[in-house]
């Protein structure tokens, strides 16, 4: 049987053209001299997913899908990548016999088995021991019945210090017991991570085990106050929380059926949920909301609905997570009383289905609440409230929508009328349609799928007009991207053609790219040491690739490059270190004013000025 090599699967990839095999799944047609179609990965009515047939890529720009004809094939049909490649070879008339064995195939497969093997044995000690049978009596007490533990395979960690580990020791490398953060290996002591707990098991897209959550239970463990409620798996090789999402596996037909996804806290709310009907929740495990969760979710739904904790927390962490979505379609539960969600179920049986799907509100509705000064007899604290309002109103796209909340807010502040906090709003609707950039006509792309550059800014310049390459922009108007953002776009693209480029770059003492996906491409390249197009088509995964093919996607610019053209762009990077600078000394400033801390509020606003003096403002 072959074994796949680098040479191999590049022969196979060049053998059969990305445009055949992807419009066998998906209606394209010409667009320049690229491919334009409806993505298959998220619903939508305007075009965004793009096939590059000089380069053999696709992108979507839209949910950001991408990769090359083997990626295509793993995610539109679910196989892996082994699969892809014998179907392609298969397609090209190239006869490849593949290994097809599980740990061959997978160089992680021993700690799935393991995870696997974890749940089962737990599962058998809750549902078929005597110290099991005490803790369904706590489950069912708590409003978890025998259909619940079974449908979401929960189980349970004896308090014995190394069950798990002599089960399973026999069966498994102790390199395996040791990754897998099941085992705990001390000096002189081997004993289970988890004990005493009842265990909930997290399982990745395909169903497979990859972690555990280990709630406590027994009397004497809820009344010691020294230990944690809930226990979480550490992160592993199978095992990242800043990606993993709880009940994925399950919710994601759902999901992609009514193309909305609700985001929970915690798994016990996700449960609640689907006792009350609702079966397209996930939950985030032990950490807030990641651009990672979002990423993944794009991919299967238009739509997020957070419903978190009713506490000042859970408040905190909706707040923060609408700045995460706040390109996205989002609504807001709240939930009465304080409570969260499972204690809410509990609380009020049979409501909480009822509250999630008729007791939305849009996000500014949510901010109006959460926002609002606790002095309102304040006019400074009144007058800080309408500028953090304004700009959230304006950027409504219903203008009677807007009017609503304006009457809405007039109604909150004491001191002021309709025609005033209207007038705000205007003026920051007015700056919303300046920085906007449309385009009523579907865009025709070039070999770089970048659509027409914007109108030129002079504030915008990157060398001689004669001399400038194109500015790389969105592919459409509801994806904009700053100004920073292009300038990263277009200096990975550099260096991705331009090994010289990524050696002048990484020598610059602690130089940052702004934003964290284009960072960690940024330093991945570096430790790959030489690169190239088709080197990183292979060597790159996951979040890494999506950013190396949004380069691809988004640059359109010449093959010559200039010393004047780099200097430019990093000159961005520098005037974007200072904005944020500025932009933090001026939000600590609205604090400072809204707590009327006067002396600090002078030593900021002397900041500010000596700061706006110095960037020539």
């Amino acid at each position: 049987m072959a074994l796949l090599d680098k040479v191999m699967i590049e022969e196979i990839r060049s053998s059969i053209n990305i445009v055949d095999v992807i419009s066998q799944h998906v209606h394209l047609s010409k667009a320049g001299t690229n491919y334009l179609g409806l993505c298959p990965f998220h619903g939508e009515k305007t075009p965004s997913f793009n096939v590059n047939a000089q380069k053999q890529f696709y992108y979507c720009f839209g949910c950001g899908k991408s990769g090359d004809i083997f990626k295509f094939l793993e995610d539109y049909k679910q196989i892996p990548f082994r699969e892809a490649v014998k179907e392609v070879a298969d397609m090209a008339g190239i006869v490849l016999e593949i290994d097809t064995r599980p740990a061959q195939d997978n160089p992680n497969q021993a700690l799935f088995d393991l995870h696997n093997q974890a749940a089962r044995i737990y599962h058998t000690v809750l549902t078929a021991t005597e110290e099991g049978a005490k803790a369904r009596e706590y489950l069912h007490n708590r409003g978890i019945s025998d259909e619940i533990i079974e449908k979401f395979n929960i189980g349970l960690s004896l308090s014995d210090n190394d069950f798990l580990y002599q089960s399973v020791k026999q069966k498994f490398e102790e390199s395996v017991l040791t990754n897998s953060g099941l085992i705990t290996f001390a000096e002189n002591r081997i004993f289970d991570s988890f004990r005493g707990r009842i265990m909930f098991p997290l399982n990745d897209k395909n169903g497979q085990v990859i972690a555990f959550s280990g709630r406590i239970w027994r009397p004497e463990d809820l009344s010691n106050k020294t230990l944690a409620k809930y226990k979480n798996s550490t992160t592993t090789p199978i095992f990242n929380k800043s990606e993993a999402l709880y009940n994925l596996d399950r919710a994601s037909q759902s999901i992609k059926k009514t193309r909305e996804v609700y985001l929970m806290e915690g798994f016990m709310d996700v449960i609640a949920a689907y006792e009350n009907g609702v079966s397209n929740a996930v939950a985030s495990m032990g950490t807030a909301l990641t651009e990672g969760h979002i990423r993944k979710l794009r991919s299967v739904t238009k739509k997020f609905i957070l419903v978190y904790d009713g506490d000042k927390a859970g408040q905190n962490a909706i707040y923060k997570a609408l700045n995460l979505l706040a390109s996205d379609d989002v609504e807001v539960v709240r939930i009465p009383d304080g409570l969260d969600p499972d204690e809410y179920n509990k609380a009020y049986p049979g409501a909480l289905g009822t509250l999630m799907t008729s007791g939305r509100m849009a996000p500014v509705e949510f901010l109006m609440d959460h926002l609002r000064p606790a002095n309102l007899s304040n006019l400074q604290a009144q007058l800080d409230f309408i500028d953090l309002m304004s700009p959230k109103i304006a950027a409504i796209q219903s203008l009677t929508a807007q009017d609503a909340y304006i009457k809405r807010l007039v109604e909150i502040l004491p001191d002021f009328e309709y025609n005033q906090v209207e007038s705000a709003v205007n003026q920051r609707r007015e700056n919303v349609v300046a920085s906007q950039v449309s385009y009523d006509e579907p865009f025709m792309f070039d070999y770089g799928m970048a659509p027409p550059p914007p109108p030129e800014d002079d504030s915008y310049s990157f060398m001689d007009k004669s001399m400038a390459p194109v500015v790389p922009a969105p592919i459409s108007s509801n994806k904009k991207l700053s100004q920073i953002e292009l300038s990263e776009l277009q200096l990975l693209h550099r260096m991705i053609y331009h090994p010289s480029v990524l050696t002048r770059v990484a020598s610059i003492h602690d130089f940052q790219f702004v934003h964290r996906r284009y960072q960690q491409l940024f330093e991945k390249m570096i430790g790959l040491g030489e690169v190239d197009e088709t080197g990183l088509m292979g060597q790159l995964m996951g979040e890494d690739s999506e950013t190396f093919y949004e380069v691809l996607s988004s640059v359109n610019v010449p093959d010559d490059i200039s010393d004047q053209e780099i200097n430019d762009l990093l000159k961005n990077f520098v005037k974007a270190a200072k904005g944020s600078q500025l932009q933090a000394l001026q939000d600590q400033l609205a604090q400072a004013k809204q707590t009327g801390n006067s002396a600090l509020e002078l030593q900021l606003t002397l900041q500010i000025i000596a700061q706006k003096q110095q960037d020539g403002v």
